[in-house]
């Protein structure tokens, strides 16, 4: 028997009971009564609709809300009649619309298209919400007037909130309606065309368990498909809470770090320089925990909640959303050219493979003396250096003498070690695995000056940010690579937790004692030698920096700038990437990384004077 028909008996059976409990005499049903009776409720069918609970909050590592679920009203249509609808739609719009005829006009068109499309799908019996985000004035006013709008009641609904609007935003993410894209994807299976779901970064990552489980409400409908009642309703469960290991005040540091940086090299006025879009990742080297993910330009996830309750302008999209710089892709986990940050890793795969000896020098002339087409970024020659001081100056022939000795194969066999040309893991969706170039992916293009390019970070290498920073952070441990992650526990309703995040230790560089001195060394001359690339921002902060900064090339009328670094030197904590596109000089955006490194150390710091052009 289906379960409608058991339904119906049982119900049937109850009335039975009550009526014989009454007494014949007042409630006499004859056969003929009771079996049309049963007539008519069989030809009533049920409809499981689902009812959804507060999405789960989302914090930083110390308990600060960087997403939160607010109540807010809502007008919710219950009875779909067509002509109904039509009837008293022209003034309950107005109302909901405040009096704006426009978008008065834009609800009606809405509310009349749901309802055809109900109509012919039949799930009339759904719920209608009209419009969310009601203003108590509304309401009140609605609340006057309600017996001019029978089959309309005003609800609650749970509304996503980011109370720190732009900040944290590319890793937080935003929530919207699902799409039916979602809705056809095994990722969605089971979910409702009413949902409201993530859409990027956490909020999408972590969409099931922020979600939670939806109730039901099953209701007794007609053959229309018109809603008799409510039969049955069961709570749903509300969603975990997520803390992250991000530290919001360190986050805001970071941002406002990038978005500074950029205006001062705008403000250099260099035909160099075309600045566009910045990243920064800053890393716990002793665990992956990511402590700030920071980019410019970004956006503010509440405009999405504005476009689903009382909508967004045009306007308003241009001047947030429909920027230069494209705020909604995380720039942090995008792959890029990491120009000479690059050679850290080129230096320990020459010295470990033999090719090239620990203290062995290499002329760095202004170009490299086995292919004179091959410049040197500095215009004087510098010499014959070894590794540690080709790493400090950044000479790009030392790094084309490894990478012609080891071939780009070989080159390729010991970078991958560090997660290059892979995902990192990272609890993010929409992750680029970057380039690590071969023979084999150039294909036709193969030319074996390739090599020369591969091995000073351009050609076709393609590294994200963050890469740079899990890959920094390997130096700083000498060879141990942790998995990067960003959710640290979740808790139930209860306030228990459901998991905890243990680190993961992702991979093991294998490298020479003698390499990692010399690397780690030549970082901190960087940082610290008069003649380091980044000695002019690094050289007088107070907690020793090993650090590499780069500039690198790709066609375009501009080079990026990147800068990497680690602190302190002899007792590694923080690991700290930043990338400028079209930053010009690797060296301008190190100020970014001091700033990061200055609060977390709880330093006060005016920062470095700007002096310097390097790469």
């Amino acid at each position: 028997m289906r379960s409608e028909q058991k339904r119906v008996f049982v119900m049937l059976g109850a009335i039975l009971l009550t009526i014989g409990l009454a007494g014949t005499r007042l409630y006499r049903l004859t056969v003929v009564e009771s079996a049309a009776w049963v007539s008519r409720a069989v030809s009533h069918h049920y409809v499981e609709l689902p009812s959804f609970g507060p999405r789960g909050a989302i914090y930083d590592r110390d308990g600060r809300p960087l997403a939160t679920s607010e109540p807010v009203y809502a007008a919710m249509l219950y009875d779909q009649t067509p002509e109904h609808v039509a009837e008293i739609l022209p003034e309950l719009s107005l109302l909901l619309a405040e009096g704006d005829a426009a978008a008065a006009e834009e609800i009606r068109e809405y509310v009349m298209e749901q309802v055809r499309i109900h109509e012919r799908q039949g799930r009339q019996a759904e719920d209608l919400i009209i419009k969310t985000g009601l203003s108590q004035s509304v309401v009140a006013k609605f609340i006057e007037r309600q017996g001019e709008f029978p089959g309309v009641t005003i609800v609650t609904q749970s509304a996503r909130k980011y109370p720190n609007g732009k900040v944290a935003a590319n890793v937080v993410g935003y929530v919207q309606p699902i799409s039916q894209e979602q809705l056809e994807s095994e990722e969605f299976k089971g979910y409702h065309p009413d949902s409201v779901v993530g859409k990027d970064g956490i909020e999408l990552f972590y969409e099931k368990q922020l979600q939670g489980q939806p109730g039901k409400r099953v209701k007794m409908v007609d053959p229309a498909g018109r809603p008799v009642g409510t039969v049955e309703e069961t709570e749903p469960e509300p969603g975990y809470d997520l803390t992250l290991t991000l530290d919001l005040d360190l986050q805001q540091v970071a941002e406002q770090a990038l978005v500074s940086t950029i205006e001062w090299i705008k403000a250099q006025n260099d035909p160099e320089a075309q600045p566009i879009r910045g990243a920064l990742v800053a890393l716990d080297v002793k665990t992956g925990a990511v402590l700030a993910m920071a980019q410019t330009p970004s956006y503010d996830p509440n405009l999405f909640i504005k476009a689903m309750t009382v909508g967004l302008t045009e306007e308003e999209y241009n001047q947030n959303i429909n920027v230069p710089g494209a705020p909604l892709i995380n720039w942090s986990i995008q792959g890029f050219a990491p120009g000479s940050t690059y050679k850290m890793g080129v230096g320990l795969a020459g010295v470990t493979a033999g090719v090239m000896g620990p203290y062995e020098t290499v002329h760095c002339n202004v170009v490299y003396d086995r292919d004179p087409t091959r410049a040197n970024w500095y215009p004087v020659d510098q010499g014959y250096l070894a590794l540690d001081m080709a790493l400090a100056q950044s000479c790009n022939p030392y790094f084309y003498e490894t990478g012609y000795r080891l071939g780009i194969d070989k080159l390729a066999e010991f970078l991958q070690q560090f997660g290059f040309g892979q995902p990192t893991g990272i609890d993010l969706p929409y992750e680029d695995p970057g380039v690590l170039p071969t023979m084999a992916s150039y294909g036709d293009r193969w030319q074996p000056g390739h090599v020369f390019s591969v091995a000073i970070g351009q050609g076709d290498v393609q590294v994200s940010p963050l890469q740079l920073a899990v890959y920094t952070a390997t130096i700083a441990n000498r060879g141990v690579r942790y998995q990067p992650y960003l959710l640290q526990e979740a808790r139930n309703a209860a306030g228990e937790v459901v998991y905890r995040h243990e680190p993961v230790v992702a991979g093991i560089v294998e490298a020479t004692e003698e390499a990692w001195n010399q690397v780690q060394l030549g970082m901190r001359k960087g940082a610290s030698h008069a003649l380091g690339t980044a000695a002019w921002v690094f050289s007088d902060f107070p907690i020793p920096v090993a650090a590499k900064t780069g500039s690198a090339e790709t066609g375009k009328a501009y080079s990026d700038a990147i800068t990497v670094a680690y602190a302190p030197y002899d007792d590694p904590q923080i690991a700290v990437a930043v990338f400028v596109e079209g930053g010009a000089h690797g060296s301008w955006v190190s100020p970014a990384a001091r700033a990061v490194f200055a609060h977390y150390f709880g330093i006060e710091d005016k920062g470095p004077a700007r002096i310097n052009k390097a790469d």
